[in-house]
């Protein structure tokens, strides 16, 4: 007998299989495969990942210490044969600590793509609003858009290096009064433009959005590369408006990408209660949990990483300026956007990658023409392999071989604001 196992399927997983719902994208697509026949098509030995946002830095010596003690370790404080700790309570305690918090205040799961899967999950019905600007983390999408929720975009200007001014913070404002989201989805300092978004504007949506039961999700992933991170984050405010969700990771600034470790704070029981609810039994290992506990002691990590990724920025940006037809977005992460000026941003990634560079596209509006791709700042040797190759770029007028076919797995968005329509649940 045939069986038609996908007709027993839930009508989601349905649609994510057979009609593409935003937001859904299949695991099994192998990004280095793809780098490989890349390699293999223009006869390249070495790839260079400016795509990725990573701290190419490293991680706190610690970690070396610590992984070093590795045998003794398992004895005494790791032991692999057992399940993880369930509540995370010293990780939680570390976190509350640091922050000045109530550690119950904490939720803890496998980096922030889980937290922002929780909260989509918690919170959206179809149909219903939600707030996010453009471009921004194309995650916040790709989450709501699972759970059918529709989206209101808020465009960011070039004019103004994708900050978000005065007059986009009244336009969000107004948005909240007339579409009543459910969430409003913002990141300081935002990605992929690294601008920092500024307390007041903050604390004015945070307010405006309370009066309207509108929940404020702020991801401060980047928040660490700033000098005075303590003050700009809004970690202090989630104990005065509980509509107030604050996300942080160790990905980032600590350099911990592969422990998979991030955390939500937030002073609503309903709302950390329904987290926790949903969440796994066991979504961090027990090895991840005592890497991310032991990191929080280093400050002094963290003060190099702020130093050293300022230095290679300025050097970086002190080339690119040399070039008259690049532009780039002053930034005050790790990443920043970069554009030539007379080629789009699918002909600058083309001759990108044809000389061994690995950039990422940009969530843009489908309607509006983009030049902007992101990278990441690197190691200072892979900067000026970068710089070359621009340089090359910026001197050579090459007609561009449009048969190029590269998979741009970040979703486009389409207008500032989508009116109301029928779900696809």
């Amino acid at each position: 007998m045939l069986h038609k196992t996908y007709k027993r399927f839930n009508q989601s997983t349905r649609q994510a299989l057979f009609e593409r719902v935003k937001g859904y994208v299949l695991k099994s697509y192998n990004k280095g495969n793809e780098i490989a026949a890349l390699g293999a098509r223009y006869n390249i030995k070495k790839f260079y990942r400016f795509d990725l946002g990573e701290n190419v830095l490293g991680f706190s010596p610690l970690i070396y210490q610590f992984l070093l003690r590795f045998q003794n370790v398992l004895k005494q404080d790791v032991q692999l044969n057992n399940y993880p700790e369930v509540v995370h309570a010293r990780l939680r305690r570390r976190i509350a600590e640091r922050h000045k918090i109530d550690p119950n205040r904490v939720v803890i799961s496998t980096g922030l793509d889980a937290i922002l899967d929780l909260i989509s999950r918690v919170f959206f019905d179809p149909k219903d609003y939600y707030i996010t600007l453009v471009p921004s983390f194309y995650l916040f999408e790709d989450y709501s858009e699972r759970m059918g929720a529709i989206p209101i975009f808020i465009k960011l200007d070039e004019k103004d290096n994708f900050q978000l001014t005065r007059k986009k913070v009244d336009a969000l404002k107004e948005s909240i009064a007339k579409f009543k989201p459910k969430i409003v989805w913002l990141a300081n300092p935002n990605n992929p433009t690294g601008q920092v978004v500024k307390e007041k504007y903050l604390k004015e949506i945070i307010e405006l959005a309370d009066e309207y039961n509108t929940f404020v999700v702020v991801d401060e992933a980047y928040i660490e590369f700033l000098d005075n991170f303590e003050e700009a984050s809004m970690i202090r405010f989630t104990r005065t408006h509980q509509n107030l969700m604050v996300l942080r990771t160790f990905s980032k600034t600590y350099g911990l990408a592969g422990i998979r470790v991030g955390y939500l704070i937030s002073y609503s029981n309903d709302i950390v209660d329904a987290m926790l609810m949903l969440r796994t039994h066991f979504p961090v290992t027990q090895l991840a949990l005592n890497m991310a506990s032991l990191v929080l002691k280093d400050g002094n990590f963290l003060e190099i990483t702020r130093k050293q990724t300022r230095l290679l920025t300025q050097e970086l940006f002190n080339k690119i300026n040399q070039l008259e037809n690049f532009k780039y977005i002053p930034t005050s992460t790790n990443t920043f956007l970069l554009k030539h000026l007379y080629l789009s941003d699918k002909e600058l990634e083309e001759l990108f990658v044809k000389n061994g560079i690995i950039s990422s596209p940009v969530n843009f509006p489908k309607h509006e023409p983009n030049k902007y791709l992101r990278l990441t700042v690197r190691h200072k040797e892979d900067n000026i392999y970068l710089y070359e190759i621009c340089a090359k770029i910026n001197s050579e007028n090459s007609s561009i071989d449009t048969s190029f076919e590269y998979a741009n797995s970040i979703p486009e968005t389409t207008n500032l604001y989508i009116p109301p329509k029928k779900s696809a649940f």
